[in-house]
């Protein structure tokens, strides 16, 4: 993981975590009548919020779905780009099955790499979930853990070349999708909400291959 931690530092040192958005509310987890589906979303200190926001409410939309973030600890945590916070709801530990994962990227990524507890539960989400999204800096994650062996990937403009040492074939485009479309990645929020509407059909009605 050096090689990984010392492209972490480089995105830190270009980040510009203080800058702050008036007027954009806490982000909390969400329950539908009648759903049977549920959304795992990965957040942490420094996650970005752009990544939690509207992906994540335009996929709980198309599926009816519920949602839960899950982080290291319940309570509170600050987001950036733009700067907002996020309620956790579920630790590892609390967390129930989860159908979806979505697991978005930020400058506070470091520290799920460091996290035995969150990377066992990502390992374990991204291999019973129908469906995953990973964006940005989140598909260095969700590679870390093996979710991206082989398969076609996608993410931040400067982390091909850590990508691909994590196993992933690099692709150049802003989305990439493989495992029959059920497993996404993006470069960002505004790339993820452009396939969100076909991970839900395949997360929907697709069978996980094992």
């Amino acid at each position: 993981m050096g090689r990984l931690r010392r492209f972490v530092d480089v995105l830190s040192e270009r980040g510009d975590e203080g800058r702050r958005t008036p007027g954009l509310g806490p982000l909390s987890g969400s329950s539908r009548d009648g759903a049977v589906t549920t959304i795992g979303v990965l957040v942490y200190r420094g996650v970005s919020s752009s990544e939690v926001d509207e992906p994540v409410e335009r996929l709980a939309e198309r599926l009816h779905a519920d949602v839960v973030y899950v982080g290291g600890a319940p309570g509170r945590v600050h987001a950036v780009e733009p700067s907002r916070s996020i309620d956790v709801g579920c630790t590892p530990d609390t967390a129930p099955a989860i159908d979806v994962l979505v697991v978005p990227g930020g400058l506070g990524w470091k520290q799920v790499i460091d996290d035995v507890a969150i990377r066992a539960w990502l390992q374990r989400a991204a291999a019973d979930a129908r469906g995953i999204l990973a964006m940005s800096t989140g598909t260095l994650l969700l590679a870390s853990v093996g979710r991206l062996d082989g398969r076609e990937a996608t993410g931040h403009w400067l982390a091909g070349g850590e990508l691909a040492a994590l196993g992933a074939t690099v692709m150049s485009s802003r989305t990439a999708a493989d495992d029959a479309g059920r497993v996404v990645t993006a470069s960002g929020a505004l790339a993820a909400v452009q396939v969100v509407d076909e991970l839900a059909d395949q997360a929907r009605w697709a069978e996980w291959m094992p």
